[in-house]
């Protein structure tokens, strides 16, 4: 059932996606957009994108569950309810040495399957697959997504609700006693880095955004200052208080840092062959007016 479930859920979410994608965000755009082929053929973008992101996301579901078979052969380790599978000829029925290690025992359980099942406790399977899927489809999601869908909270709580998930079905482990606390934390560490490297180094999610040409502008979230675009400097004197009256647009140039942390103007005339700093500068007002300040108690405000 959780393999069922954990393919189902995030191979859905990517073909829906992608989906969108294609017929909502890239149609008034589409020309502008990269084309595949093979061979002779055209390859639409949706299907090269299907093909990639699904292949990336199986590739790394196997190499986790090999990870995990490799892991549980090697260590095994007893379960929490392996007394009451293999009721072990020694030590089940009564225990006169409870600090002594028995290793000379056989198994009276008749299920053999559960028998085996029960010493390959080390590290949780479903722990690790399961944050090895939501972890995946996080950053998924995380880049394919650019710009908000329906509102800006839409998109964490279908993240949030995948990693709650992976979460929930971790604890079950413990509770059903099926895992020790240390296997599932130890399977959910893991499935969340393999989760992470396939989808930043190896589907490298963030590098194939492929964000349209026709939705660079505007930067959604964003402030960018238009180039050229004055900045507002706040000119305050201490010895003048007079002189400045309010906020005055100035292009700043040629900043020079004083022995007390001022930033101070550096001169546009020449004083004895070259540039040097002048004890005061004039900076025109909204009226084109001249003001001058001086430069060692003027302070940039933004």
């Amino acid at each position: 059932m959780l393999v069922v479930i954990g393919l189902s859920v995030p191979i859905f979410i990517i073909i829906a996606v992608e989906v969108y994608r294609a017929l909502a965000w890239e149609r008034k755009c589409q020309d502008q957009l990269k084309t595949y082929h093979l061979r002779r053929f055209n390859v639409h973008r949706m299907a090269v994108r299907l093909y990639c992101f699904l292949g990336y996301f199986l590739l790394g579901a196997l190499f986790n569950q090999w990870i995990i078979d490799i892991t549980k052969y090697t260590i095994g380790r007893q379960r929490p309810h392996f007394m009451e599978v293999c009721k072990p000829t020694v030590g089940y029925d009564s225990c006169l040495s409870p600090d002594k290690y028995i290793t000379d025992f056989e198994c009276r359980g008749t299920q053999q399957r559960l028998v085996k099942e029960s010493m390959l406790s080390f590290y949780s399977g479903h722990s690790a697959f399961s944050f090895y899927a939501a972890w995946f489809t996080v950053l998924y999601l995380q880049a394919r997504l650019f710009r908000p869908l329906v509102s800006r909270l839409f998109l964490p709580f279908i993240q949030f609700i995948l990693l709650a998930g992976a979460t929930y079905i971790s604890l079950t482990r413990i509770s059903d006693y099926k895992h020790h606390w240390s296997d599932v934390l130890v399977g959910a560490i893991m499935g969340t880095l393999i989760g992470n490297f396939v989808a930043l180094f190896v589907a490298e999610v963030f590098k194939r955004r492929e964000i349209p040409p026709c939705e660079l502008e505007p930067s959604y979230g964003l402030i960018r200052a238009e180039k050229g675009e004055s900045i507002p400097v706040q000119l305050v004197s201490h010895q003048q208080p007079s002189s400045v009256t309010g906020p005055h647009k100035i292009r700043v140039a040629n900043e020079e840092n004083d022995d007390s942390g001022n930033q101070r103007l550096g001169s546009s005339g020449t004083n004895g062959g070259g540039s040097r700093p002048g004890k005061h500068q004039t900076a025109p007002d909204s009226y084109g007016q001249a003001h001058s300040i001086p430069m060692t108690t003027m302070r940039k405000e933004f």
